[in-house]
């Protein structure tokens, strides 16, 4: 069999066919076998692809701790106007798949204020949907319609959650745990 060169005379390489590399043992395909160069290409592809792309719900490395506001969590919410209070209920119910953000995908009220050892009950009113906590405190699992889920908080804080499969159309919500204390640190009633 006759080698082919291909000289470049502008940058000095040199250009190989596959059987001289096979012969010289520099074919990468030939060592490590087609699919798994394949494989090993791909992975190094998809990686670069993905590195330059991010997650499609990652947050910036800027801002690791979540939103700072949940004005700021639901800025792109159709149906947030304000932080409902219903502090000293025992029990609140969230209903899921409201009217909002062009369908029945809203959370209604979007933002609730409550005390600690309140039990929130997430009711579906139409379409599926779920609720996932950014932190991991709850998840409903699947997406499902004529279901309730509720979750019972027990320390001050602030949870942010969405409907995983409607979080870009703006199906997001919080519930702020008021830390139950008054201006002067006595327990409130």
């Amino acid at each position: 069999m006759t080698a082919k060169r291909n000289n470049n005379a502008q940058s000095g390489s040199v250009s190989r066919t596959r059987d001289e590399m096979d012969q010289a043992g520099t074919d990468p395909i030939s060592r490590l076998g087609r699919r798994r160069f394949l494989w090993a290409s791909g992975v190094v592809l998809a990686g670069s692809f993905a590195g330059c792309l991010g997650g499609a719900n990652e947050e910036s490395d800027d801002d690791d701790d979540g939103p700072s506001s949940v004005d700021e969590w639901l800025a792109d919410t159709g149906n947030h106007d304000s932080v409902e209070d219903v502090t000293g209920e025992s029990a609140v119910t969230v209903e899921v798949g409201a009217k909002g953000n062009d369908g029945a995908n809203a959370f209604a009220p979007a933002a609730i204020s409550i005390t600690p050892g309140t039990t929130v009950t997430w009711a579906w009113v139409d379409g599926y949907h779920n609720v996932v906590d950014t932190d991991g405190q709850f998840d409903s699992g699947e997406p499902e319609q004529n279901a309730t889920f509720e979750h019972a908080f027990e320390t001050a804080g602030t949870a942010y959650y969405y409907c995983k499969p409607h979080e870009s159309m703006g199906m997001k919500g919080a519930v702020v745990v008021e830390d139950g204390a008054t201006e002067n640190g006595v327990d409130g009633q």
